[in-house]
């Protein structure tokens, strides 16, 4: 298969779910309709989910993929296999079917999961600002459920607002995780991530190589700031609030110390350790963060190692050089000297085995040691969310040109559906008057006895309307003069019949089709105009990631080996990622944006798909 299909064509196969899906559950399901009847899917950047509820009342979610992820069935399996052994009320039952969905004749993979009503986690947040009570309980709530994905060995890998549901049941409150694309469970230990989640809560220093039980570790640290600051200072809320974020924004990792939110944090005196906390995480790298238990427990400091490297990269050491930068030169050197040493005593075999081990080694712990700069993984992670983005576009182009030639054929097909409906009409006005001839009337005809009406009776056919020509020719021990006969019968009252069928629309008819082809249309446009925007969005983002790595330095390993020669200097720290722009005072200017306008727009959980 060249492609996966787009929304629309997913929509347009679900319209008859008892071919469409392999699934016996979801063949007796109704999908969620849009006011024209139509299976309405929300769609995110990789898939399309459909809503549907089963006849015994099930509900669930019906995730249909708008392209191939890697290796994604041996994932969804190894996920499948930990979280049925865990058995934790935080993940949703699902099921991954291979070929769980036909389109067009073509069999595609389809993700079967639970419905969650829970409210999205920003949601309820916001819902409960003048609660600090609920919002202290939902922080408990929080850790509680980041030390059981500890002691699991568990990490989700893209926690955020939009993949974390709050239930509420009286005064418990319980968290829901959802959407398991990026999950690691032990069995996937020493593949690379699918994807590198959402921007505004990980680590900006996380690449695709980061997969592992502490991935969600930073992520779980800046919900767990987010809530602590929601509940102690609420008006920070109207300030910082995207409809993308809980607060924090990937700026604000990027460049901590020169956050306006990390400094706000800083001024309450409860939350001063928390956001230093927070700010040397961005520093460490990722698999460094300690865990949230650790934090909350007084334990702020990672490793000694990370705390070394975070002060570096703040530009408190910038001077000072590690271990390994120290030491490469001298031990290039040295081990050129010992091979030149070797060579000129004769042992020219010796000292080119020494020489070619050295480079050998030296190569590794470069290779090593260029990969764990945060300046590499910072291009790293960029280039790879500025590559999603691309995906995503192309992928959203691809749907409004379906859209387009759903609309063009609409508007040319006018005849086409008018003849259809009129064959409708005529077949149900046919079936009208022949419904009202029993097959005992067949006795009246020369050759045709009592024994063909027990035949036929026999076959399920009882009136003329039921008599068809195809109809006929499976009815059992009759001769092929009976069947004849018994077609004449039909075809005589079809032309008894025949000027009280109507040969074309009526007015009233015809209206109600060119209301339908029009609501249709209109409906088109609307998600074309929905596209387009989403389109802009991403194109948007795009721009500020290629921006943001354009002003970034582009550190070669070319001249990562000559800084360890002492031949060059890394770049200088000036050379970073740009700083997040200064707040002007409130009434410094009518045009201060701190961030963008919040998304005015309550979606559910499943539109990040």
């Amino acid at each position: 298969m060249s492609s996966y299909p787009t929304p629309s064509e997913y929509q347009e196969a679900l319209q008859a779910p008892a071919v469409a899906f392999a699934d016996p559950e979801l063949q007796d399901s109704t999908p969620r309709t849009n006011a024209l009847g139509l299976p309405q899917p929300i769609t995110g950047s990789f898939a399309a989910v459909f809503p549907v509820t089963t006849d015994p009342g099930g509900r669930y979610a019906v995730k249909c993929f708008l392209s191939e992820r890697p290796a994604q069935h041996a994932r969804y399996e190894a996920v499948a296999e930990a979280l049925d052994a865990v058995d934790h009320d935080a993940f949703v039952e699902f099921a991954y079917q291979p070929e769980g969905i036909s389109v067009r004749g073509d069999a595609y993979p389809l993700l079967k999961m639970e419905w969650t009503g829970g409210t999205t986690l920003n949601r309820f947040v916001e819902d409960h600002l003048d609660r600090p009570d609920v919002l202290d309980r939902l922080v408990e709530a929080w850790a509680r459920l980041m030390a059981d994905l500890e002691d699991m060995d568990l990490a989700h890998g893209d926690l955020q607002h939009g993949n974390v549901l709050v239930e509420t049941a009286g005064e418990a409150l319980r968290l829901r995780l959802v959407d398991y694309d990026t999950m690691y469970v032990p069995a996937l230990e020493g593949r690379a991530s699918a994807e590198v989640g959402h921007r505004n809560y990980q680590h900006p220093d996380r690449t695709d190589a980061d997969f592992g039980p502490a991935l969600d570790r930073f992520s779980g640290l800046v919900v767990y700031a987010a809530l602590r600051a929601c509940a102690v200072r609420p008006e920070l809320w109207d300030e910082y609030d995207t409809g993308e974020n809980l607060l924090f924004r990937d700026a604000d990792f990027y460049a901590p110390e020169e956050s306006p939110l990390f400094d706000a944090l800083a001024e309450t005196e409860s939350l001063r350790a928390l956001t230093g906390a927070l700010r040397t995480a961005c520093y460490v790298e990722p698999a460094d963060v300690p865990p949230l238990a650790d934090v909350r427990e007084g334990r702020l400091e990672p490793s000694q190692v990370s705390v070394s490297r975070s002060r570096a990269r703040q530009g408190r050491d910038a001077a000072e050089r590690s271990t390994v930068a120290r030491a490469f030169l001298p031990a290039t050197i040295g081990s050129g000297g010992v091979a030149l040493g070797l060579a000129a005593a004769g042992g020219g075999l010796t000292a080119a085995a020494v020489l070619l081990v050295g480079i050998g080694v030296g190569a590794g712990i470069v290779a090593t040691r260029y990969r764990r700069l945060s300046l590499v993984r910072r291009r790293r992670r960029l280039e790879q969310e500025a590559d999603r983005f691309a995906s995503t576009i192309r992928e959203l182009d691809r749907e409004l040109e379906s859209l387009r030639e759903k609309r063009a054929e609409l508007r040319t097909s006018m005849d086409e559906r008018r003849q259809e409906r009129l064959r409708e009409i005529q077949a149900k006005a046919l079936h009208d008057r022949l419904k009202h001839h029993f097959v005992r009337e067949v006795r009246d005809i020369d050759g045709l006895t009592h024994k063909h009406v027990v035949r036929l009776k026999a076959a399920n056919l009882r009136t003329a309307s039921e008599v068809t020509p195809e109809a006929v020719e499976d009815v059992r021990r009759i001769s092929d003069r009976a069947r004849a006969r018994l077609k004449m019968w039909r075809a005589a009252l079809e032309e008894k019949y025949a000027d009280e069928i109507p040969d074309a629309l009526s007015p009233a008819q015809e209206r109600r089709l060119q209301r339908y082809i029009e609501h249709r249309i209109d409906d088109l446009d609307d998600q074309i105009g929905r596209t387009r925007e989403k389109i802009q969005t991403q194109r948007t983002e795009r721009e500020r990631i290629e921006d943001r790595l354009d002003e970034m330095p582009d550190l070669s390993i070319g001249r990562y080996v000559r800084y360890l020669l002492r031949l060059d200097t890394l770049p200088d720290r000036t050379e970073g990622p740009p700083a997040p722009a200064p707040r002007p005072s409130p009434e410094s200017s009518t045009d201060r944006v701190p961030v963008p306008e919040p998304v005015d727009e309550d979606r559910s959980w499943w539109e990040r798909a």
